[in-house]
């Protein structure tokens, strides 16, 4: 799925984790094709199955697998592109 000319892979269960901990802006498409919310992580596994947005995202009818991943160790790089994300999208979750 392309989001600002940015590919990310997915859709994954959100409700689970990944073998291994990696960096990503992560975000949560509805079924849809809707933009419910965007983060960014250092650590995925450790963010994602666990999340305080959750309630919101199953709220917006995504239940399971709706996450779709952008990878980058670049912290920098990673807020810069969840910012202009949520500037381009009007999420149902998270800051606005």
């Amino acid at each position: 799925m392309k989001i600002l000319n940015h590919e990310f892979q997915g859709p994954f269960d959100h409700n689970k984790g990944f073998k291994r901990n990696f960096a990503c802006v992560y975000t949560i498409v509805s079924p849809n094709g809707k933009l419910i919310d965007v983060g960014q992580t250092q650590e995925v596994n450790n963010r994602i199955p666990n999340h305080d947005r959750k309630k919101c995202w199953l709220s917006n009818g995504c239940p399971d697998k709706q996450l779709y991943i952008y990878t980058s160790n670049n912290e920098q790089y990673r807020l810069k592109l969840e910012s202009a994300i949520r500037n381009s999208f009007a999420t149902a979750c998270g800051i606005r």
